[in-house]
């Protein structure tokens, strides 16, 4: 999980701002429904966000289309359902760009936007500064919150356990499902691409390519964090 700053100069800003004026010249409701720069705001969203998911981490290149690699506008406080949050539609703060990856699955296979549907997250990590501090992830490809546990299974049954924030990460989690196979797998197999890259490396080496990596220009690698946390780890080792 990253924090995704929300800059004022935006040009995604700057286009919703002109858009709601000219719905209340036009005397229509400023929602989501009618305004028609969705894939414009997608392609900004998704730039802003290095070309990764809002919440996995995957890769997303284009706005709808097929599922690998598309991505929506996603409303963080939900646009629709009984959680709908009208006047947060056009806000710019709660526009986010997401993957398509699990559009069509059944429920229980989906993750990301298409599982969190119109559920409310308690808290919003993606505008803390600090966001990936509370987050740590595992070999067998779960993310979890920080703790001293290390399986989603063990948390999920000692979540009394918790802390305030780490229940609300763990909340986060579980809202989007981002512990399904499809993603522990993808996360395992980056995972074996980092554990090689690793072997036997310095830990200036280690650090210089977390570096790189964390301060990326055009496009963050897949899963960017995990990867992170992971060559943070076989730093620490490589400095005993």
């Amino acid at each position: 999980m990253r924090y995704i700053p929300k800059p004022d100069y935006s040009s995604a800003l700057t286009l919703l701002e002109d858009a709601q004026k000219k719905m209340r010249e036009a005397g229509i409701s400023e929602l989501y429904e009618h305004f028609h720069e969705k894939e414009q705001l997608n392609s900004i969203l998704r730039e802003e966000q290095k070309l990764i998911c809002c919440y996995c981490q995957r890769r997303i290149d284009h706005f709808q289309g097929d599922n690998e690699r598309g991505s929506h506008n996603e409303h963080f406080e939900p646009e629709k359902g009984d959680n709908a949050r009208t006047d947060l539609q056009l806000d710019y703060k709660n526009l986010y760009a997401c993957c398509n990856a699990s559009k069509g699955f059944e429920k229980r296979l989906q993750h990301c936007g298409e599982h969190k549907g119109s559920d409310v997250i308690n808290r919003n990590f993606l505008a803390m500064r600090d966001c990936s501090e509370y987050f740590k992830y595992n070999t067998n490809g779960e993310i979890l919150p920080q703790c001293s546990m290390n399986s989603f299974k063990e948390i999920c049954e000692h979540r009394e356990s918790l802390t305030d924030i780490q229940r609300d990460a763990l909340q986060m989690i579980e809202v989007l499902n981002l512990n399904v196979d499809s993603l522990t797998e993808f996360r395992r197999n980056v995972q074996a691409d980092v554990f090689k890259f690793a072997l036997n490396k310095s830990q200036k080496q280690l650090e210089y390519k977390a570096q790189l990596l964390n301060t990326e220009r055009k496009e963050y690698v897949q899963m960017v964090d995990m990867v992170l946390f992971f060559l943070k780890v076989f730093s620490q080792k490589a400095a005993r």
